[in-house]
């Protein structure tokens, strides 16, 4: 077994041919739990002691076929470029003593001497030019190498395109200026926060993307120091005085009060969506809470019960009160404190005076799709849910160092850039799978014949379609 430290201070764990990356640690700091690396096709689990790291358990069989001989290599070319960030060793020596004592099928994996090189000049730029970590927002400089953005057609522009200024409070955004004119010209945004790329310092990463030609674009990674709605109010505020004539018609979010109240004060002829898949997710953890899970997996018709009450987002809001009545006959007894939570929280409880109701943490015109679906707009957030995953897997690391989040934001944005032009060009975006297009017509056949069905009925049709993965 080996235990490998990357040079983004990633720890790795190789064991019996197959490569883990820590997890996280157990409650008592005893035990430190590693998943396997292919996490997206393999369950594959390891625990480990944390002094000598001897393995303690295995949970799943791999899904997959080890490659010894390339595992081998990566552990080595990790080395190399920890070797090359730590000494100043010439190249031939660290390549040299690298790459000795590999077997031979790990030397026909190993990358060419010359990418070996490369990759270790850069590592060796990097730690030349790149600052001092700063320890808090108010002594922090950004360079000016870090504030600009070189294009491939070799225009240099803005990137920070806004710095609050020194401050615990501190705000950074950043994005292309022409960016600016892209999200000023759309009318459709998707907006969603990620915590686990944030450098030191800031508390999470809020993306902006816009639809335009045909495409969805993240234009704008503003690091923000909180989640508190004043620091939301800021950001809004300040996209608005960069481009005054900022004026989205509709902006899809998940469920966060904060930020949906800031969007609601700046952009007020805005509609703000709920993403259908936030609810969705919201009913499962609850669900989980409720210790229901495991009927809702073995039991289609309990399963099919708890599907029904996410479809009361297809229903016209005018008819929710009633829809819940009769809903609440239908269902079984063990999914009342299901229903209960949901009226509860996102749609209010009538008082006992009935002289009206108490309000909900996320009213209806937030998280109703019925005429989201009969007019063919989005129902879920998932763009950018799906922006902030590539992002975090283009970033590589955790937490990165400011420097490194900006030098990674650089090269995304190249890559952005290139898929835009393709859209400018005349290429298609990549079209949706057929089983979700089919999705997509069903829902919209049965809410299109809304009035043809009784309620229980039409939940019904819906929750067959829905899943709460």
């Amino acid at each position: 077994m080996t235990s490998v430290t990357t040079i983004r201070k990633r720890d790795v764990f190789v064991d019996d041919g197959f490569m883990y990356v820590f997890d996280f640690l157990s409650r008592d700091g005893k035990k430190r739990f590693w998943r396997c690396r292919n996490r997206n096709i393999c369950k594959a689990r390891i625990h480990t002691n944390v002094k000598d790291l001897t393995v303690i358990k295995k949970i799943n069989d791999h899904s997959h076929d080890l490659d010894a001989a390339k595992i081998e290599a990566e552990v080595a070319v990790t080395n190399i470029k920890i070797r090359s960030a730590q000494t100043l060793e010439s190249t031939s020596i660290v390549l040299n003593e690298g790459t000795s004592g590999l077997s031979q099928a790990a030397k026909g994996t190993i990358p060419s001497i010359c990418a070996l090189k490369k990759k270790f000049r850069r590592i060796r730029q990097q730690i030349v030019t790149a600052p001092p970590a700063s320890t808090d927002l108010i002594s922090l400089i950004i360079p000016k190498t870090y504030s600009m953005f070189s294009s491939s057609q070799g225009v240099t522009e803005k990137f920070l395109l806004d710095d609050s200024g020194p401050g615990p409070d501190r705000i950074l955004i950043f994005g292309r200026s022409s960016s600016l004119n892209i999200l000023e010209r759309s009318k459709v945004w998707f907006c969603d926060g990620t915590f686990k790329i944030a450098p030191p310092l800031f508390a999470q990463v809020y993306v902006i993307l816009a639809k335009d030609i045909g495409g969805v674009h993240p234009l704008i990674y503003a690091l923000l120091p909180n989640k508190q709605a004043k620091t939301y109010h800021r950001l809004f505020n300040r996209l608005k005085q960069l481009k005054p004539n900022l004026c989205p018609d509709f902006i899809s979010c998940d469920f966060e009060k904060a930020a949906i109240s800031s969007l609601k004060d700046i952009f007020i002829n805005a509609q703000i969506n709920g993403c259908l898949y936030h609810l969705t997710k919201n009913i499962r953890l609850k669900l989980c809470s409720l210790g229901l899970m495991t009927n809702y997996n073995n039991n289609a018709d309990f399963a099919l019960s708890v599907k029904m009450i996410t479809a009361i987002a297809f229903v016209k809001i005018d008819d929710i009160d009633k829809v819940v009545d009769e809903l609440a006959e239908y269902l079984p007894d063990e999914l009342q404190d299901l229903l209960d939570w949901f009226e509860d929280n996102y749609i209010g409880r009538k008082n006992r005076s009935k002289s009206g109701s108490r309000p909900a943490l996320s009213p209806p015109i937030l998280w109703n799709v019925h005429d989201r679906v009969i007019n063919d707009q989005d129902r879920t957030n998932n763009y950018a849910e799906a922006a902030n995953r590539r992002l975090n897997t283009e970033m590589g690391v955790s937490h990165p160092t400011l420097w490194s989040f900006i030098l990674s934001l650089h090269k995304i944005q190249s890559g952005r850039d290139t898929y835009y032009s393709q859209l400018e060009a005349g290429k298609s975006p990549p079209k949706k799978l057929k089983k979700y297009l089919d999705v997509d017509k069903r829902l919209k056949k049965i809410v299109s014949n809304y009035n043809s069905y009784n309620y229980i009925s039409f939940l019904r049709g819906i929750a067959i379609n829905l899943s709460l993965k």
